[in-house]
């Protein structure tokens, strides 16, 4: 700093020229000469120092350009001012000048006795100070007098209570006065690029925002396109709030207040940057991670504990441990040879060389060029090279697995040429055989008609042979329960015809008691026939009952009275048709279960169906032989539900596979073998009870133990 101050003497030499306290201004470069000689300080508040005859030579000489914490009077005191006396060139009179302002604190300028300009308030309506910090750019016209001594006095005060900070080596100057010709001002002020370079990085990071947010969106998988989104989210807030809200902001509360954000917006973007290199690298979570975590989150008290340093503690010193921590992720990537591991460490090297040019212009140790243009791109450059590099390292990874896509596309056109030769071959094939195939269409056509009408046929027919198969068990079972009482009545009158006889003999012979004793066994003998021939008789009369009504027509019925009807038959009949067979049947009827009006042939049919398929399953399961002391019985069961009523009819036989219960109530699916069975019963029955009955039929089984068929009927 001493040989840049030393610089600066020399350079200003050519421009100011002192002789007793009095400056005198011959000359005004193109950059504006900056007014930081001959100045005089005095602590304290008196109106007549801003006037020109006020003799300040007893005030002490001050530089207030310098950073306001190195001026204690600014602390100790609440309000000093400051004196410039100086002489202009006689060309100068004749020309309009203006100055540039840059100030921390508050202040009011004096020129020749007369304010030509304020910045703040040095006491408000409660006597506070409001500190103002001219966005750049800001000017004040300075209306000198032809001829003379020109005396500039500032009033000036510092807004105490305010935690200042030193951001990115930018002095918090007490009061710089940069003096212009107007005519060159403007010009100064359009080639100042500093607001160009700010938002070509600000229009950058607007692209990698959305770019890498538009990758993450597309692959949600891929978490390290979300710490890049969110760590250029965090610098392009941060740009946004240095390049456009702080610098339209001139309440210096309000600056601090925007620098802090823009420090804490750094720290969580840095956050976002090694959670992103870590997770490219998969690298473990180890010591140095959570020191940089913690490290992180404690950056922005440091911004306050020291006003000097604070910022290169907390910001400057974190980013250079970050990049650090980075290099050594990178750079062991690298000796793995993970791919694109090289194209990040060189963005990071590219970080660090431009940063260090960076501060080599900032310094000055090199020229900077005009308008600080070289400067500014190093300072760019730095600011993009990592998050261009980690972009390319992205494109990279997008295009290898495009590549990969790329050869599975093309392994896919070469199979669909393939098979597109096959399917053309296959088209000439068809072609060729198209009219063999129209012709063969045609005849099978009248073939499939005449299948149709004879499958249509063979369906009516094997419906009514199951019509008359029922009919046939029907017969077998009426004419076994008919048999028996008939067998008593043809033996018993056999017996009474012996008896008649004997009877006969013993009234030739005149043996009255004999007589007696025969005639009273005579007559037990027709009871037992009138009893039998009656049995006989109810047999008929309740199956004349069961037919009597027209096909279709629902009558009321005696639910219970059926079903005991028709599981005798189907006992009976099965007895007569298998040889040897015997089982066991029950019956679980609820008493008073009320009449069900239903079609009682079509019931009958359904009831008789199910006890025979039950009967013949316990006979199977029984000619197996593989189960000891094994019972085979049926059981019929009726109860009233809330739904209406129930019938259940189980056995203990070999049961239904899970894989056909499904199926059984199929038209034509059988499981009995081939002759023995049509298919059709369980599927007529399923039609009766659903579409004629309104009721439900389902069934339940374990094969291997039986089964149990369930017809709900509504209670009507």
């Amino acid at each position: 700093m001493r040989y840049f101050t030393l610089f600066l003497l020399l350079c200003s030499h050519s421009a100011f020229a002192q002789k007793q306290d009095l400056l005198h201004i011959d000359s005004i470069p193109p950059q504006g000469l900056v007014l930081n000689q001959g100045w005089k300080m005095q602590a304290g508040d008196d109106p007549e120092w801003a006037k020109t005859t006020y003799d300040d030579s007893q005030w002490a000489s001050i530089d207030p350009t310098q950073d306001f914490k190195n001026i204690p009077q600014l602390w100790e005191s609440k309000t000093v001012w400051f004196r410039l006396k100086f002489t202009v060139d006689s060309s100068f009179t004749q020309r309009a000048l203006a100055c540039l302002v840059a100030q921390t604190g508050a202040s009011e300028i004096f020129l020749n006795g007369k304010m030509i300009g304020s910045f703040g308030k040095i006491a408000d309506q409660n006597g506070k100070v409001v500190a103002f910090t001219p966005r750049k750019g800001t000017s004040l016209g300075l209306p000198l007098h032809r001829t003379g001594v020109q005396v500039l006095a500032v009033r000036f005060a510092v807004q105490k209570n305010l935690p200042y900070i030193v951001f990115a080596d930018r002095r918090n100057v007490a009061l710089s006065l940069r003096l212009f010709e107007i005519k060159t001002l403007g010009n100064f002020l359009l080639n100042d690029l500093t607001p160009y370079f700010d938002f070509s990085g600000f229009g950058l990071y607007i692209i990698l925002t959305v770019i890498h947010f538009a990758l993450f969106r597309f692959n949600k998988k891929e978490k390290t396109n979300l710490y890049f989104f969110l760590y250029a989210l965090g610098t392009l807030f941060s740009l946004f709030l240095v390049s456009v809200v702080y610098r339209h902001v001139d309440l210096a509360s309000t600056k601090i207040l925007f620098l802090s954000s823009v420090c804490i917006l750094g720290g969580l973007s840095l956050f976002c940057f090694i959670q992103a290199t870590y997770c490219i690298f998969k690298t473990p979570k180890g010591f140095n991670y959570w020191f940089l975590i913690l490290y992180l989150f404690f950056s922005s008290i440091f911004l306050f504990y020291n006003y000097n340093h604070g910022f290169n503690l907390g910001f400057n010193l974190a980013k250079l441990l970050v990049l650090f921590e980075t290099g050594r992720i990178t750079w062991l990537a690298t000796r793995k040879k993970q791919r694109g591991a090289r194209i990040i460490f060189v963005g990071l090297i590219g970080f660090l060389v431009f940063y260090a040019l960076f501060y080599l212009f900032y310094w000055r140790y090199i020229p900077a060029g005009p308008n600080w243009i070289w400067g500014h791109l190093a300072f760019n450059f730095s600011f993009i090279s990592i998050p261009i590099a980690v972009s390319i390292y992205l494109a990279l990874e997008s295009s290898f697995a495009s590549q990969t896509l790329v050869e599975k596309l093309k392994e896919v056109e070469l199979l669909s040429q393939r098979s597109l030769a096959q399917e053309q071959e296959k088209q000439e094939i068809l072609a060729n055989q198209n009219e063999t195939l129209e012709r063969q269409v045609a005849e099978r056509t009248t073939e499939l008609q005449q299948s149709l009408e004879t499958l249509q046929s063979t369906q009516t027919q094997l419906v009514q042979r199951e019509k008359m198969a029922a009919l046939g068990e029907l017969t077998a079972g009426i004419a076994h329960e008919i048999q028996n009482p008939l067998n008593f009545v043809n033996n018993f009158a056999e017996v009474s015809s012996e008896m008649v006889d004997e009877l006969q003999t013993e009234i030739t012979r005149g043996n009255t008691e004999e007589v007696q004793s025969i005639a009273t066994d005579l007559k037990q003998n027709l009871d037992k026939i009138n009893h039998h021939g009656k049995r006989a008789s109810s047999i008929v009369k309740n199956m004349l009952e069961h037919s009597r009504t027209s096909p279709g027509q629902k009558t009321a019925t005696d639910l219970n009275a059926l079903i005991d009807e028709c599981l005798r038959l189907s006992y009976h009949g099965l007895r007569s048709q298998i040889k040897g067979f015997q089982a066991d049947y029950a019956l679980q009827l609820a008493d008073q279960l009320p009449l069900v009006t239903l079609v009682s042939q079509d019931m009958g049919r359904v009831l008789l169906n199910l006890f025979n398929n039950a009967f013949y399953a316990v006979d199977q399961r029984q000619k197996l032989g593989v189960y000891k002391d094994y019972l085979p019985k049926v059981i019929a069961s009726s109860k009233v539900n809330d739904q209406g009523i129930e019938i259940r009819i189980s056995d203990n036989g070999t049961g239904i596979p899970i894989a056909l219960q499904d199926k059984i109530f199929q038209p034509f699916f059988t499981t009995k073998p081939s002759g023995e069975g049509t298919g059709l019963g369980l599927s007529l029955s399923y039609d009766i009870i659903t579409k004629g009955h309104q009721g439900n039929l389902r069934v339940e089984s374990v094969e291997g133990h039986g089964t149990t068929f369930i017809i709900e009927l509504p209670r009507i």
